[in-house]
């Protein structure tokens, strides 16, 4: 156990949610322990204290350098509302699932910490896809995106079938302009027809959380019939989107942005599964290359450079198909990292404490050159598999 009085002026507070709060959910913990593990092996120069839940007190033994931890045994943000105070920097690893990637810069914000990723309005942003969509809107291209509240008083079903039939040619001119009348008043919404209910149509829609994580609670629309089903994944008074379903290629990009401007690292593939029953994340492999990859490239970059305090490690998820779309930007370090880390000509992590503290600047960094290809895939058990070379 490290003494918090060794701390000073240059030490950097460092955690990833999972490892730091104690989950042990395999399918989570293998990847959050990769994701520690490269973000520590990055910054070892610095003077860094890692926090750890003592069931992953070990997870560094096999480095060939001391790394100095702080193993809790409480929940992590009651240690960091008593502890964190001590630190003037701070560097973690979190998800927005439980609006925890947004809870914890705010609380070490408001403690006058340094972070080392973006700012809280930033992350507030992009943790919710319908703002998100509404905020780049008309900016970046994206799929149309509604954003449904789940009200036994309101016609809530009618509006995203209004939405269903017009993709699908079958209510107005099928032209999509952003006119469906999602928010109509009871008396406004029209007689439609529900002789086809269990018809499967060419042109489907996909329901998602607002605040989700990889494919949580995805829910393929391809029938009226199964707009009845979103009662069953969504409670009543939830909200959650739904936006025209595109089949493509899955892909992200991945960037280094210092709040105003934004560097292209790679191309990523990402293999997802997408049917009937909902989505699941298999794994990936970086860099990727596609015909598409300049406009992905363009987009990505466009889509962070219009978000202030967009800062650190950003993962953009598109799908490239007839064109490129944005799906969602997520403001943190993602499994790509993992990858990356170790096939990149750059340290990602020291480049952003050296961006973020404006010893560089975006330009300083230079081209960004890979030795080889990274592969990752979860089996059977959620253990994360990670692969150097084709």
């Amino acid at each position: 156990m490290v003494d918090l009085k060794d701390v000073n002026d240059d030490s950097i507070l460092v955690f990833e949610y999972f490892t730091s709060a104690g989950v042990e959910d395999l399918s989570i913990v293998s990847e959050a322990v990769e994701l520690i593990r490269s973000l520590v092996s990055d910054i070892k120069d610095e003077d860094i204290y890692v926090l750890l839940a003592k069931q992953f007190k070990d997870i560094f033994d096999d480095f060939d350098f001391d790394v100095k931890t702080i193993i809790i045994d409480e929940k992590l943000e009651d240690w960091l509302e008593r502890e964190a105070y001590v630190f003037d920097r701070a560097m973690f690893i979190a998800a927005e699932g439980d609006m925890n990637l947004y809870n914890l810069t705010k609380l070490l914000e408001l403690k006058d910490i340094k972070v080392y990723g973006s700012d809280h309005y930033a992350v507030n942003l992009t943790s919710d896809k319908f703002e998100t969509f509404d905020y780049l809107k008309n900016r970046v291209k994206q799929p149309m995106t509604y954003n449904i509240l789940i009200n036994p008083k309101t016609y809530w079903k009618s509006a995203i079938q209004i939405f269903f039939d017009r993709i699908n040619g079958d209510y107005g001119d099928g032209i999509d302009d952003g006119t469906v009348p999602i928010m109509q008043k009871p008396k406004d919404i029209p007689v439609l027809d529900n002789s086809d209910r269990d018809k499967v149509k060419k042109n489907k829609l996909i329901a998602k959380p607002r605040f989700g994580v990889d494919c949580d609670d995805l829910k393929v629309i391809s029938s009226k019939l199964d707009i009845d089903e979103l009662e069953n994944i969504y409670p009543t008074g939830s909200r959650f989107i739904v936006q025209e379903y595109i089949p493509g290629d899955v892909c992200s990009v991945s960037l280094l942005c210092d709040g105003k401007e934004a560097l292209l690292i790679s191309l990523n593939k990402q293999i997802v599964e997408i049917d009937e029953n909902g989505g699941e994340y298999l794994g990936g492999y970086v860099p990727y290359d596609h015909p598409l990859k300049d406009k992905a490239f363009e987009l990505a970059k466009r889509a962070c450079e219009f978000i202030p305090g967009l800062k650190g490690f950003v993962g953009v998820d598109l799908i490239l198909a007839d064109d490129v779309y944005l799906i969602e930007i997520n403001s943190r370090f993602t499994t790509s990292y993992v990858g990356l880390q170790k096939v990149s000509n750059i340290n990602i992590g020291q480049t952003i404490i050296d961006l973020i503290d404006k010893k560089i600047s975006i330009g300083d960094i230079g081209e960004i050159e890979f030795s080889d290809k990274a592969s990752f895939s979860k089996d059977e058990n959620g253990m994360l598999n990670i692969k150097i070379g084709e």
